[in-house]
C-alpha cells in the first residue's frame, strides 16, 4: 500500500507549488505527494525542474497526480478540440512521467461538465472516444493509468456514481482506463459503499475524506468506515490518498496516517 496527500484543498496555492506543504508532507511520513496535473502542466521549465529536484532531494514519490484538465480545455461539447486536447495531453503526461507518476485522476469538473446541447449519451460517447484515440495512446507511451474519478452532483452534472465511472471504464475497455472511489463524492451521492466490492477489479486509486473536506484523524464517519472495510475486504494494496485540509498541519496530518494504516494493517 501507498499512502499519499494531496495537495487540492490544503494550500491557497492554486498556481504555484506550495514548497513548505511538501516538506510537511514528507515530514508526516507520507510515500507521495498528489500533484495537480494542470499546476504542473502550466509551470515554466525552470519552474518544472525546481519541483522535479525538490522532490528528487526529499527522496518524497509524485505516484499519482490529480486534476487531470484545466477548465480552458473542454472534452465534451462543441467546443472540446482534440488537437487540443492530444498537445497538452503530452506535455502533461510527458511531465507526470519525469515525476514519477503512474495514476492520473480524470476528475476535471469544468472541462467535462455537459452543457445543454450535449446529451448524456454523447457525453459519455465524447469522452470515451477522447480516451481512446488520445488518452490512451499517451498513458501506453508513458506508462500512466488514468482513473475515473465520479464527483458529487453539486460539483458536476456527469459521471457523478461509481456506476458512471464504470460505464466509461467499459466503454473504452483497456487496462490503461481504470476506476477512483472518493468518500466524499461516494457519501453527498449516496453511492452505494458495496459497490466497492462490486467494481473491485477496476479499482485503481482512493481519495478519503469526511464531509467539507475534513481529514479523519481519530475516527472515521460510518460511511467511510464502510468504503474502508469494502477495500479490505477486497486486499486493496494500492494507492490512498487524502483529499482534505490539514486540520493543523504537522500533528494532525500524523494522526490521520497512523489512523489509515492502523486500519489497513489490523
Amino acid at each position: 500500500m501507498k499512502y499519499g496527500f494531496c495537495k487540492e484543498f490544503s494550500t491557497p496555492l492554486k498556481t504555484e507549488v506550495d514548497y513548505e506543504l511538501i516538506k510537511t508532507i514528507k515530514e508526516a511520513g507520507f510515500d507521495y505527494v498528489e500533484m495537480r496535473a494542470m499546476l504542473v502542466s502550466s509551470l515554466s521549465d525552470e519552474e518544472f525542474d525546481k519541483l522535479h529536484n525538490t522532490l528528487k532531494e526529499l527522496e518524497l514519490g509524485c505516484f499519482c497526480s490529480c486534476a487531470l484538465f484545466p477548465k480552458t480545455i473542454r472534452v465534451t461539447g462543441k467546443d472540446a478540440n482534440k488537437e487540443e486536447i492530444a498537445a497538452y495531453i503530452e506535455k502533461t503526461f510527458s511531465r507526470l512521467n519525469k515525476l514519477g507518476a503512474k495514476k492520473v485522476v480524470f476528475g476535471s469538473a469544468p472541462a467535462r461538465a455537459l452543457d445543454e446541447e450535449t446529451t448524456e449519451e454523447m457525453g459519455y460517447e465524447q469522452i470515451s472516444e477522447i480516451c481512446r484515440e488520445i488518452i490512451v495512446p499517451a498513458a501506453e507511451k508513458y506508462d500512466i493509468t488514468v482513473v475515473m474519478e465520479p464527483l458529487r452532483a453539486s460539483a458536476c452534472n456527469f459521471i457523478n456514481t461509481l456506476s458512471d465511472g464504470m460505464k466509461v471504464v467499459e466503454r473504452v475497455n483497456n487496462e490503461r482506463i481504470a476506476l477512483l472511489a472518493d468518500t466524499i463524492h461516494m457519501m453527498a451521492n449516496e453511492d452505494n459503499p458495496e459497490d466497492i466490492i462490486k467494481y473491485k477489479d477496476s479499482l485503481k486509486h482512493i481519495h478519503i475524506s469526511e464531509m467539507d473536506r475534513v481529514m479523519p484523524e481519530d475516527s472515521y464517519s460510518d460511511f467511510v468506515q464502510n468504503v474502508l472495510n469494502n477495500l479490505i475486504k477486497n486486499g486493496y494494496d494500492g494507492t490512498i490518498s487524502f483529499e482534505t485540509k490539514n486540520g493543523d498541519g504537522l500533528d494532525s496530518m500524523k494522526k490521520a496516517l497512523a489512523l489509515l494504516k492502523n486500519t489497513f494493517n489490523k
